[in-house]
């Protein structure tokens, strides 16, 4: 049958029966218990019904192809224009933490290709936001308080570490930070 070479194309192993509208389809897997991972095993009210789900199901994964492919273009090109977009003195804040909110703010100290160099700077508390075990706070250009590192830009920021991820700060954006005593 030619639904069976369509399926065995797309790496599935597709058993019908020819006197029940019935189908099992597997994938094969070497971490499955088994061996393979069985996708549908349905048994259908008439063979066009079946027929109609298989092309659905072929369907259904051609689809779902081209979105992966439309997403991976589309990452590629807003890293492209993450990389054109940083430039020298460009400011980077990172908001992170469990039961409190931690801010970095960094500053591009220069920028080679989708490599920057960052230093961590300051922050400033800004009079009057102040609450119970928090306040807002706001870069401080220029101020450094760290050492120099280099990270690669990414889609929409820069990964500092496993935990924090900074993103571009507009000028005079203030951030709210908490803390527990």
């Amino acid at each position: 049958m030619e639904i069976i070479e369509k399926f065995a194309s797309e790496g599935f192993e597709l058993t019908v029966d020819a006197e029940r509208p019935v189908a099992l389809c597997v994938r094969p897997s070497k971490r499955a218990r088994l061996g393979y991972k069985i996708e549908f095993n349905y048994v259908f009210g008439s063979f066009e019904r079946m027929n109609q789900y298989l092309e659905d199901f072929l369907a259904g994964l051609e689809r779902a192809k081209k979105a992966k492919e439309e997403r991976k273009i589309a990452r590629a090109a807003a890293r492209v224009k993450a990389q054109e977009s940083v430039k020298e003195g460009d400011i980077f804040v990172a908001s992170w933490g469990w039961e409190q909110t931690n801010v970095d703010a960094y500053q591009v100290v220069e920028k080679k290709g989708a490599s920057v160099v960052l230093r961590e700077i300051a922050l400033q508390s800004i009079d009057g936001s102040e609450g119970f075990m928090c306040d807002r706070v706001v870069p401080v250009k220029d101020a450094f308080i760290g050492q120099e590192f280099k990270k690669r830009i990414t889609g929409r920021g820069i990964n500092i570490d496993d935990v924090r991820y900074a993103s571009p700060a507009e000028e005079g954006k203030d951030f709210y930070r908490s803390w527990y005593a």
